[in-house]
């Protein structure tokens, strides 16, 4: 009779223990989707929905550079600008697929989390292993966060270089057309 209500004491106390283990297990995923909601945000608030059009524009300013520009010296200031923005055209495209595969990644992660909170609740798999599955999530929204970080501040930068240097370029290289 001891044995039975030692074992009948034994099985709550597990079952209450696994419980207060699952509790916050679903509290760390509702913290990491909560994360992949914001990192969502904060990308979509930086798309730059124009990238076919920049890279038109940029593109016709420098054709036009490369076809009525003749000079007999070498004008430093222009030479430097000119640089600058074949490099910022050139950073478009990359930028658009950097968008693309920060918005699959947190399509990806945020499925992720979901079948893995499905495990957790129906008690599949290795569930030794789920506080370590967690952790490899974590990290991975951490790696994610690093990439939208990345393509805000390399986005930034190419926008500010764009809005800086276009005005200016595109009116000189529309002047070398009156010109010829």
């Amino acid at each position: 009779m001891k044995l039975l209500s030692f074992f009948i004491l034994l099985v709550v106390y597990s079952c209450s223990f696994l419980d207060k283990e699952r509790t916050e297990y679903f509290n760390q995923l509702d913290q990491l989707e909560s994360e992949i909601n914001a990192l969502e945000s904060k990308l979509l608030s930086n798309e730059i929905d124009t990238i076919a059009a920049l890279q038109r524009a940029t593109n016709s300013v420098e054709l036009r550079f490369k076809n009525y520009l003749v000079l007999d010296t070498i004008n430093m200031p222009l030479a430097k600008k000119l640089n600058e923005y074949k490099v910022m055209r050139r950073a478009l495209g990359p930028l658009g697929a950097q968008f693309q595969k920060g918005k699959k990644s947190l399509r990806e992660e945020r499925e992720t989390l979901k079948k893995l909170r499905t495990d957790i609740e129906n008690g599949s798999g290795k569930r030794e292993k789920y506080g370590d599955y967690i952790s490899f999530e974590r990290e991975k929204v951490k790696k994610i966060s690093i990439l939208i970080d990345d393509y805000i501040k390399q986005k930034n930068k190419n926008m500010n270089t764009f809005h800086t240097l276009h005005p200016e370029l595109n009116e000189f290289s529309l002047s070398l057309l009156t010109k010829k």
